[in-house]
């Protein structure tokens, strides 16, 4: 409905779509007697001819991906809240969700509030930070741990050039470095 209603948010949807997958949307009209009534598809656009596919057609992260786009694209200074928006998308679209929630910050002035384990999208989010896309305020990292008296949160902050301040509690992203640079599994088992 929001989408048939807005042909400019229909077409921000496209543009992050298409960097995101190889879909577009397309909204087909049910007809003449309930004009109102829209029906969603998607457009591959890898194809030579035009081919209609419904979201079960298509790979489950693109299904995921759709929603999250439409959120962040869709309105103006919203509080959007996103659990997981990583879960069964690539490592690169992992990515570039931090391309695409810098944008929905800083153009539509949306707050995001986004639970992740993604180590692609901190990363990208670290860079942007670097570049000078998003300033270091407007990234907040929280991180919730358990304790033996119930959850904690510990705030991380991140420098000007994107390098965080505070350590990461139980090696959460230092995780990467150990494997990449660790010895074998008895020597790193032996450690500890």
């Amino acid at each position: 409905d929001f989408l048939a209603a807005n042909p400019s948010a229909l077409k921000d949807v496209n543009r992050w779509l298409g960097r995101l997958s190889d879909y577009a949307c397309a909204l087909r009209r049910a007809g003449p007697r309930t004009p109102e009534l829209a029906m969603l598809t998607l457009r591959d656009m890898r194809r030579r001819s035009r081919v209609d596919l419904t979201l079960s057609d298509v790979g489950y992260g693109v299904s995921q991906l759709l929603p999250v786009i439409a959120e962040c694209m869709g309105s103006f200074g919203r509080i959007i809240t996103l659990e997981q928006p990583e879960l069964h998308i690539h490592p690169r679209i992992q990515a570039e969700l931090g391309d695409l929630f810098a944008e929905a910050v800083k153009k539509r002035g949306h707050q995001l509030l986004v639970e992740t384990h993604s180590e692609h999208l901190m990363l990208r989010l670290q860079r942007l930070v670097r570049v000078g896309t998003l300033k270091p305020e407007d990234v907040c990292v929280l991180y919730v741990g358990r304790s033996a008296s119930g959850s904690t949160v510990q705030r991380l902050r991140l420098d000007s050039s994107g390098a965080f301040m505070d350590p990461w509690p139980d090696g959460f992203f230092p995780e990467r470095l150990t494997e990449l640079l660790g010895g074998t599994d008895s020597e790193d088992s032996s450690k500890r």
